[in-house]
């Protein structure tokens, strides 16, 4: 009676055993199968379904599958730059940056490289930190801006690239007269004035010029370098005369 039940109880534990061997076994199988691979006109069609009804995601999806799985296809090329503006629209610009980025690589003679390296741009732009913190964002946008003034100079896109160079210069100039001012608060003069001259020389025609003469004047005043002092105030004076600051220098 006791065999009996031993034999049992090991036929039992047995097929437990093989009963767990075989779920994790499909299990496994399950993650191993691929989707199915859809032709590449509904990976299209449904891109740019997705794309209308502003769902940026799914567009992305798509299109993603598309160059992945037809890297040949007619349409592969177009999509590589609609793969960008959906990550651009959807706000990932991150993913918006890189797309566009291949796109340049693979297509540099294409007649929309322009587009691609002003979106390129764009997206870097839009990663543009508040005063104070990395600048990084914008000065790589600044750098594509300027790289696709110089080889499509008569490129629509130019026209627009050149409005946020300026727009950039204003925002890197507040910027390192931002780190200028702490040392000026902190009435470390020589650093102080150290940071300001690199605003003037950086960053000319800026708002920001007048008041980085006035706190040179105030460095050197407090260094006690009457001339440099004199220099910087003259400056001011003859470059801003109805500046506050020229008033107050």
């Amino acid at each position: 009676m006791k065999s009996k039940i031993y034999r049992l109880s090991v036929i039992a534990i047995m097929a437990i055993t093989i009963s767990m061997a075989s779920s994790i076994l499909l299990a496994g199988c399950a993650k191993n199968v691929k989707k199915p691979v859809l032709p590449p006109d509904v990976y299209y069609k449904k891109a740019l379904f997705y794309a209308g009804k502003h769902d940026y995601s799914n567009a992305a999806k798509n299109f993603k599958a598309l160059i992945e799985n037809y890297p040949t296809y007619h349409n592969t090329q177009e999509a590589e730059l609609k793969l960008g503006d959906a990550y651009y629209l959807g706000g990932k610009f991150i993913e918006a940056q890189g797309a566009y980025m291949d796109f340049i690589r693979l297509h540099p003679n294409s007649k929309y490289t322009p587009f691609a390296m002003y979106y390129a741009a764009m997206s870097y732009y839009k990663r543009k930190e508040a005063v104070g913190r990395t600048q990084s964002p914008l000065r790589h946008a600044k750098l594509m801006f300027e790289e696709l003034v110089s080889k499509y100079p008569y490129s629509e896109y130019s026209k627009k690239a050149l409005k946020y160079i300026k727009m950039i210069n204003i925002d890197l100039s507040e910027n390192t007269f931002f780190t200028g001012l702490y040392y000026f608060n902190a009435s470390l003069w020589k650093p102080a004035a150290y940071i300001f001259k690199a605003v003037l020389k950086q960053y000319p025609g800026t708002p920001v010029i007048p008041k980085t003469l006035y706190c040179l004047t105030v460095c050197y005043r407090n260094l006690n370098d009457k001339k440099t002092e004199n220099y910087y105030k003259n400056i001011l004076r003859t470059n801003y005369p109805q500046s506050k600051y020229a008033k107050m220098a």
